[in-house]
């Protein structure tokens, strides 16, 4: 495939680029109803739609979820890694641990492969936490080709890991993260571009912020918006989401694993809400001009940076 990343994207006879593209990812978890996966699926299919879904693994060996899982594909999406069983062992393991404790993600990568016949091309580590070197030079010599684990600019006390070197100072734009591996970020600004923040600044707080990260993204070389949703997210009679824990003093201090608890009892739990704001965020994405969506395996062979050098290989 020929690689036009870093050349200008192709323009009209007045400057204006022809296409925008967006990333829109939908992350799947152990807790969701194997159902709604496939309504997620279906809804988006229907739109015209293709997005990027991010699977634990781990999923690929239950019996509910796996016949969903493997039809992702048939309706136009990509299905990405989100580690084996999404779980700190992992997140910790991601962010500083050696080469011996990253052998979950050739794991992974089996388990993929035994159902698509093929090997994943894009990651995102569990929780956005920050990936280290032993993990970065593991995810090349798998064959990753994307990365969107960074949230640039996140504020720490509000993710999963508070204490943890995290994505703050990362670039906002796509970049090379290694040779060979591009790192799409999330869309972030203080908060993820995600189901939390939607969940948490309901409809009209939410859709501003959406319009202000696209603002951005239109005017700022390199950047891609890259929004994160859940499959739930799409279910107008999914299931209320309930906090595992109660609310205590300990939900006000930042745990090491998990960080602040309390955030879980702000968010929206009716779920015909959130599907209406979910729809309105995603009319806000189609009503940008020249929108395209992409999935993110397609974008190292797309126009989309202005200014930058090419993707090495």
């Amino acid at each position: 495939m020929t690689h036009f990343f870093g050349h200008r994207s192709p323009v009209t006879d007045y400057g204006v680029p022809q296409s925008f593209p967006i990333a829109l990812t939908v992350d799947i978890h152990e807790e969701d109803r194997p159902a709604d996966v496939g309504c997620a699926a279906g809804w988006l299919h229907r739109n015209g739609i293709q997005a990027t879904f991010f699977v634990p693994s781990a999923l690929f060996q239950h019996s509910g979820f796996r016949p969903h899982i493997a039809r992702l594909p048939c309706l136009g999406h990509e299905v990405g890694s989100h580690g084996h069983q999404h779980d700190f062992t992992e997140i910790r393991a991601l962010m500083r641990g050696a080469a011996k404790d990253l052998d979950f993600l050739q794991r992974s990568r089996t388990l993929y492969e035994e159902i698509f016949a093929c090997a994943p091309v894009s990651f995102r580590s569990p929780a956005w936490c920050p990936l280290g070197a032993a993990a970065i030079r593991a995810l090349v010599a798998l064959g990753y080709r994307v990365d969107s684990s960074a949230t640039p600019q996140r504020l720490p006390i509000l993710s999963s890991t508070p204490y943890a070197n995290t994505w703050v100072s990362a670039r906002r734009s796509v970049h090379e993260l290694a040779p060979g591996l591009l790192e799409v970020p999330t869309s972030c600004l203080l908060l993820p571009a995600a189901s939390p923040t939607w969940l948490t600044l309901r409809r009209r707080a939410a859709s501003a912020f959406l319009r202000l990260l696209l603002w951005e993204a239109r005017r700022s070389a390199g950047r891609v918006p890259c929004v994160q949703l859940h499959v739930s997210d799409f279910v107008s009679d999914a299931a209320p989401s309930s906090p595992e824990e109660t609310l205590s003093l300990r939900s006000f201090l930042p745990q090491v694993d998990g960080g602040l608890r309390f955030k879980v009892f702000l968010r929206e739990r009716d779920p015909q809400r959130v599907f209406r704001m979910t729809q309105a965020l995603i009319e806000a994405l189609r009503g940008q001009p020249e929108a395209r969506f992409v999935r993110l395996r397609d974008l190292d062979g797309e126009l989309i940076c202005r200014g930058l050098r090419p993707l090495r290989r």
